[in-house]
């Protein structure tokens, strides 16, 4: 697996993936490929953007797209985010992508908290589950944070620190 920059080339395979997984997104909003190239041009590929933004490859294969976003640069830190396209669901790349975001974020962009947000309507809850315990991340529950489907379903929001993320690496 490696990590690769984005094209625009990409967006109309991510808008198919993100119309496949809605009750994931932060946004209900359907988008078109006109949004999602000017999501392009205006955050993924502005140098002055609070976002770094990834494609996932595996064997020359865009398998899904990863970023930290939204980063406070003054106070070290900044949102993961994570879309695998549902076709190569459990073959283990969003696990090994997630480590390779979260050594990018501390090491090379050098935040201290890399911070992230599930609703509890997603299937990958139990993934993000997972991932908080193998980084010995810490999580609360937010009440009511999504609407889908005609109900507000809560989310977990999680946090991993630089400092416990690197006991954690010692230990493995």
């Amino acid at each position: 697996m490696n990590f690769r920059a984005l094209n625009k080339n990409d967006m109309a395979l991510i808008l198919k993936w993100r119309s496949k997984c809605p009750e994931s997104l932060r946004t209900n909003k359907e988008l078109t490929i006109e949004n999602q190239l000017d999501f392009y041009d205006n955050v993924i590929s502005n140098k002055n953007s609070n976002a770094r933004w990834w494609g996932i490859e595996v064997n020359y294969v865009l398998v899904g797209y990863c970023a930290i976003e939204n980063t406070s640069w003054e106070n070290r830190n900044g949102e993961i985010s994570l879309l695998i396209d549902p076709e190569y669901h459990d073959k283990g790349y969003g696990k090994e992508a997630i480590k390779i975001l979260l050594d990018k974020g501390f090491n090379q962009l050098n935040l201290n908290n890399i911070y992230g947000e599930v609703y509890l309507c997603n299937s990958a809850v139990s993934f993000w589950e997972k991932i908080i315990k193998q980084y010995n991340g810490t999580k609360s529950i937010m009440p009511n944070r999504k609407y889908w489907n005609g109900q507000y379903y809560d989310a977990i929001y999680f946090n991993f620190e630089k400092g416990d993320y690197l006991r954690c690496l010692k230990l493995s």
